[in-house]
């Protein structure tokens, strides 16, 4: 273990799949949109997408009037769904040539989007660790993205196609890809999901890096609920995208908060009653592998900036037994520094739950600066301590309860007393991302018009459950914002009314990744339930 030292290869917890989105249009097309905002009336346009000749009838401008295909009346700022915060603004039922096969995975009435299951080895790795009860099983995550592709054919304009889900049983090892390796076999699934007739895949909890990637070397386009960096996205682009911040802005975030909120006060999170009384000392844990070390760089990075200094920052292995003896060692070195909150930078779901027992029997009782894991995952996890986890502070938001969040209230129009799994929000997320892209994109569907169309659309609207959703033509992933949490092991959960529940500090608010400090104010503790 070192401060410094870097794994020669990427390496990712087992566990990191739970925790955690171009071109310009060349001058043909170019002349073709003005040419529809001037008359709307032209039935069939002929244009150049990148090499392409293209005979397509051009959607209307969003907000025109007339029904949308789910017979909401469309208009200026309606939205396609009145369901989701996150919809696109909507667009009258479009009728006319497509284009046709647009793209690889295009038809002129399909869009195909695969899923890779993952081998029963691997599930079982996985549930010795989560249990099914939380995690949901491949059949229950294939079952859901079907309500959920069934009743969004319905209602987004996808211009005379529908998307068709493709499941699969994949040969790569996602346990092995999720520490970095197994590249050969997540290329050869890749393959797979090309020779199926892919145009984007939604493996969601069952992808990695290594395999999104390689469904970009393919030109397929991905949808991971993991925060990367934005050297990843960008690299990949236009086929990766996310449904978390990239961890860049998580890391602006992190920094904007304890800067602002932590810095320079007493440690009145603490578990020990004599560091409650200790001006604040931060330390830092992380994983260490590449991605890891590049996030973790931008928090100190910041950190320095705002004039916080860190006592230790300690890097730590993440295979197997190794990352159990390094845990011990990262908080012997935590406390002999003399930190009052130790930082769990980027951290997985096991290595928190490490630390926290190493604390333990340390006899140390820090602050704990984390990650939001959610409420179920959070308290399930083997070898959880409360003693330590009830005094953690996180970025995240309070789990909505379960009859209030779009997710559910859009299933239950589908499937009124189905049992929705407890991983449905990234399922959802990674859908609704889709969709929106592909209503965005128009009748001439290529990775390029996705992403352009995509990063066109306005800002979700307030209250949603992901948080606030920003588009960009620059940008891979939309998440805008973020919340504080503290957790609290008493406290019953909204979303399942069991003890047990991150708990929103300072009334709720939702701060901007844009200028994370503007609305926290200087010198002001966090503001959290007991």
């Amino acid at each position: 273990m070192s401060d410094t030292t870097r794994s020669p290869q990427r390496s990712v917890p087992v566990t990191k799949m739970l925790a955690r989105r171009y071109g310009p249009f060349a001058v043909g097309l170019a002349i073709v949109v003005i040419l529809v905002q001037l008359q709307p009336s032209l039935s069939t346009t002929s244009g150049i997408s990148g090499s392409r000749a293209v005979s397509f009838t051009p959607a209307l401008p969003a907000g025109s009037a007339g029904r949308t295909i789910g017979g909401i009346a469309c208009g200026p700022g309606v939205r396609q769904v009145p369901w989701s915060r996150y919809a696109p603004l909507c667009e009258p039922n479009w009728h006319g040539n497509n284009g046709g096969a647009t793209a690889p995975g295009v038809t002129p009435s399909t869009i195909t989007i695969t899923y890779r299951r993952s081998a029963s080895a691997e599930l079982q790795t996985i549930y010795s660790v989560i249990p099914k009860s939380v995690l949901g099983t491949d059949n229950e995550a294939v079952a859901t993205l079907q309500q959920y592709i069934d009743e969004f054919n319905k209602t987004f304009e996808l211009y005379g196609r529908k998307v068709k889900l493709v499941p699969y049983q994949g040969k790569g090892d996602f346990v092995t890809e999720l520490q970095g390796g197994g590249q050969a076999t997540a290329v050869a699934d890749a393959i797979q999901a090309k020779t199926l007739g892919a145009f984007a895949d939604v493996s969601a909890i069952d992808s990695t890096e290594v395999y999104d990637e390689a469904l970009a070397q393919q030109k397929i386009l991905s949808f991971t609920p993991y925060s990367e960096p934005q050297g990843v996205l960008a690299a990949n682009a236009p086929y990766y995208y996310s449904t978390a911040a990239t961890c860049e802005n998580e890391a602006a975030g992190m920094a904007a908060v304890i800067s602002r909120s932590m810095a320079g006060l007493p440690a009145i999170y603490a578990g020990d009653a004599a560091l409650r009384h200790t001006t604040r000392v931060f330390g830092i844990v992380h994983p260490d592998s590449p991605d890891s070390d590049t996030c973790t760089a931008a928090l100190v990075a910041d950190l320095n900036a705002a004039g916080v200094h860190v006592a230790a920052n300690v890097g730590y292995s993440e295979s197997g037994q190794v990352l159990a003896q390094e845990a011990s060692t990262a908080i012997a070195r935590m406390q002999g520094s003399g930190a009052t909150t130790v930082i769990c930078a980027f951290c997985d779901f096991i290595s928190p739950f490490l630390l926290t027992a190493d604390a333990t029997q340390a006899n140390y009782y820090p602050e704990w600066f984390a990650t939001d894991f959610s409420d179920g995952i959070t308290r399930s996890l083997p070898g959880k301590h409360p003693e330590q986890w009830s005094h953690a502070i996180a970025l995240g938001y309070q789990d909505q309860p379960l009859h209030q969040q779009e997710a559910d209230q859009v299933f239950r129009v589908i499937d009124p007393t189905g049992r929705i799994i407890p991983t449905f929000p990234f399922l959802y997320a990674s859908l609704l991302l889709l969709f929106d892209g592909l209503q965005a994109a128009g009748p001439d569907l290529t990775p390029q018009t996705f992403a352009r169309g995509l990063g066109s659309l306005p800002p979700s609207l307030p209250g949603g459950m992901f948080g606030p959703w920003q588009f960009s033509s620059t940008a891979a992933t939309p998440v805008a914002g973020f919340g504080v949490v503290r957790w609290s092991s008493a406290l019953r959960s909204g979303l399942d009314g069991r003890p047990g529940a991150w708990i929103a500090c300072n009334r709720g608010a939702i701060y901007s990744y844009a200028n994370p400090a503007a609305r926290l104010a200087s010198h002001v503790q966090p503001a959290c339930m007991p």
